[in-house]
């Protein structure tokens, strides 16, 4: 076992009992250090994953998909067709493992529904008739990496390759679960009561999406709900969100919400099927992400910053 794996082993101990423990966190941080330094030493590279990656690597991407979990050698090969990519970082500090990987799929404009993209059965379309690249999965290898950021590394890395091998696509965006948006729904709702509560409470009856009058009317409630969550709901100075962390401190801009983008039970369960697209705007990235961190902004459409003022 290498340096860098028998540190991660410890860091993943430690954080399952840190809540139990809480003077670990000292040594937890030292250890992040050792392994920021490690990575430093050995600096990860990218690596695309294909159908003719070695089978160990490809067994690893399956175990850690975070996201979307792959359902099948079929679901895996069609993520890994010509319409689609998956990427990631590899570093020779752990030899044969994954330390962090992206999927992404070459689309005709931004894609607001990750469900037709989840499915097996869709035909596979020419790369080259598509003018967007839409990462719709991003997952750590390993617990004991969390917070360790390889994720900015890796979706700049990505896009700055498609840039010279599909020069033809113009726009880099995602379509994005939004986790944390029921809970933080189901605790507004109670304490405000009245047309939101009965909202939520619809949406604990599965009979609310093949009854369309109510799915119009639960849209015109929810969606502001949540590009106002986006927009305001916080944790500290930064959102509450935590997928909207993570793209907004890379230097993303909100761009706008999707109702029923994903109508898997995890989709429905996570936010009532909405999701979001975060758009990487290359020239800028750096200005949002300087903004993000010194001044806590973040980049946000005016069209989504309008829907957020509606909400009830």
């Amino acid at each position: 076992m290498s340096d860098a794996a028998s540190l991660i082993a410890v860091r993943r101990a430690l954080l399952s009992r840190l809540g139990r423990y809480q003077a670990w966190a000292v040594v937890e941080k030292q250890i992040v250090e050792r392994l920021r330094a490690c990575f430093a030493a050995h600096p990860p590279s990218l690596r695309r994953i294909d159908l003719h990656t070695p089978p160990a690597i490809l067994e690893q991407i399956v175990k850690y998909e975070a996201v979307h979990a792959i359902r099948g050698d079929a679901d895996l090969r069609r993520r890994l067709q010509d319409d689609r990519r998956c990427y990631a970082l590899f570093s020779a500090a752990l030899p044969g493992q994954p330390l962090i990987f992206i999927e992404m799929a070459f689309t005709r404009g931004i894609c607001g529904d990750v469900s037709s993209l989840l499915d097996t059965e869709s035909p596979v379309v020419e790369p080259k008739s598509c003018d967007c690249g839409t990462f719709y999965s991003i997952s750590s290898c390993d617990e004991g990496l969390r917070g360790i950021p390889f994720g900015n590394a890796l979706i700049r890395a990505v896009v700055e390759q498609l840039r010279h091998e599909t020069p033809w696509v113009g726009t880099f965006a995602t379509v994005s679960p939004v986790p944390g948006f029921r809970t933080w729904l189901e605790e507004v709702a109670r304490r405000r009561g009245g047309v939101l509560l009965e909202a939520f409470d619809a949406l604990s009856e599965r009979a609310w999406m093949e009854d369309p009058a109510l799915s119009r009317r639960l849209e015109a409630l929810l969606m502001p709900a949540c590009a106002a969550y986006l927009v305001s709901a916080k944790r500290g100075d930064e959102p509450l969100d935590p997928v909207a962390r993570f793209h907004l401190g890379n230097g993303a801009r909100l761009e706008r919400i999707n109702w029923l983008g994903d109508r898997s039970p995890a989709g429905l369960q996570r936010s009532a099927g909405i999701v979001a697209n975060y758009v990487y705007d290359l020239p800028s990235v750096d200005s949002n992400q300087h903004a993000y961190r010194t001044a806590h902004r973040i980049a946000t459409a005016t069209a989504l910053t309008e829907l957020a003022q509606r909400a009830a």
